[in-house]
């Protein structure tokens, strides 16, 4: 049996962070697909204002990627995730006192956008490079997904819940408390102070490498093209396939029942995929469930069936939980040190600035062709590429190293 690595901290801050990570998609994601219904807060403000309060905040999330990253490095993230805790409550509770759009669109703009930098995955994975040993980073990786992908299954519902018994606003309000409590005293009781790296943690060639240099780097280029092409499509998907599928006959309820049943599938594959990259290879496995998630995506082009409709949500469900969570692992390998966060901040500000077109761009194809058969056939086509991107880049990276 293996004996703990002494130069890193025990296991119990884990839990306590993945449960902040679950709580935080909970209480803004997933709970913005209720918030935004005519039984709450989509009664009182327009779809667009909603829309654009919230697409603003992943914008500005993402562009607070780097300043977070590089803090990451020399601080830890104990303050980052207590600070976001805080500011994602303060945003709630501001959106829940809103009377008017702009203060909807400040909201979530200047306090739940970066609240979202701070208690989503990224500071995970910096803290998983830190305070992990290499031997335990897959397990933990797993772990944390494992637990964050809770998050749809238990606030879509808890959220609609609370609505309907107190009202939009109280309910907003108590999730605003719960996102502190738990955030929080993660912050304060669960999670270590910022371990130094050089006090014998592994560091791989290149850990330092400059910002400039990165962007020099083939492996780096062609995967961040790749998780780019996975995150547009992806962001595309998500917003359009309800009404993908509502457009070719299948109910409301039928299709919101199905999607509920996919983030239940995701699950098994937020533990398993961890292990399989960990024997072998983070690139061959991603790539693999890339081109599952684009078998699923096929399945929309026509989706006038019910085992089509059935077999997109079951492949993707099965397949897309584990998808973006393994760049934590190609990303380690390659890049972990003392500048991991740094590195890992650049490329998702990159990715998620261009991505976040992907949403509108589906939409406007839609509007153009009438239909969304188009617009599946192309993110289809993004997932094919995005799966020979990353395939390559590991390959990239194997004869760079034997070079």
């Amino acid at each position: 049996m293996d004996q703990p690595d002494a130069t890193y901290p025990d296991r119990r801050w884990i839990m306590p962070l993945a449960a902040t990570i679950m709580v935080g998609f909970g209480v803004i994601l997933y709970g913005f697909s209720v918030y935004a219904t005519d039984q709450a807060a989509g009664a009182d403000f327009s779809k667009t204002v909603l829309s654009l309060a919230y697409g603003g905040s992943v914008f500005v999330g993402g562009l607070l990627a780097l300043p977070v990253g590089r803090y990451a490095d020399k601080h830890g993230v104990r303050a980052i995730v207590g600070a976001g805790a805080i500011l994602g409550a303060l945003g709630l509770a501001a959106f829940s006192m809103s009377h008017e759009s702009w203060q909807v669109v400040a909201a979530w703009w200047l306090l739940i956008g970066p609240a979202q930098a701070m208690i989503y995955y990224e500071p995970a994975y910096v803290a998983i490079g830190q305070w992990s040993s290499t031997r335990d980073r897959a397990r933990t990786l797993a772990t944390i997904t494992l637990v964050g992908g809770l998050a749809g299954i238990a606030f879509i519902p808890l959220a609609a819940r609370l609505v309907t018994l107190l009202g939009w606003r109280p309910a907003v309000l108590a999730l605003a408390v719960l996102l502190f409590t738990v955030g929080g005293a993660t912050s304060v009781f669960a999670l270590p102070r910022h371990r130094d790296n050089r006090d014998g943690a592994e560091t791989k060639p290149g850990a330092g490498i400059s910002i400039p240099g990165l962007f020099r780097d083939r492996r780096f280029v062609l995967y961040t093209l790749a998780l780019t092409l996975v995150l547009m499509a992806t962001q595309g998907i998500i917003a359009h396939r309800v009404a993908r599928f509502e457009e070719v006959g299948f109910s409301l309820a039928t299709v919101a029942m199905w999607a509920a049943i996919a983030s239940a599938l995701s699950l098994p594959g937020r533990w398993i995929a961890p292990m399989l990259a960990d024997r072998f290879g983070a690139t061959r496995v991603q790539a693999s469930i890339a081109l599952i998630v684009a078998a699923s995506v096929t399945l929309m082009v026509d989706g006038t069936a019910w085992w089509q409709m059935i077999g997109h949500f079951f492949l993707f469900g099965l397949a897309f939980g584990a998808l973006l969570p393994l760049r934590a692992m190609v990303m380690g390998d390659w890049f972990s040190g003392p500048s991991y966060g740094r590195v890992m901040g650049t490329q998702w500000t990159a990715v998620v600035l261009i991505a976040a077109t992907g949403p509108v761009l589906v939409g406007v194809l839609r509007d153009v062709t009438g239909g969304y058969r188009a617009s599946t056939v192309i993110l289809t086509t993004l997932y094919v590429a995005a799966a020979a991107a990353i395939f390559l880049s590991g390959r990239e990276s194997a004869e760079s190293t034997r070079s």
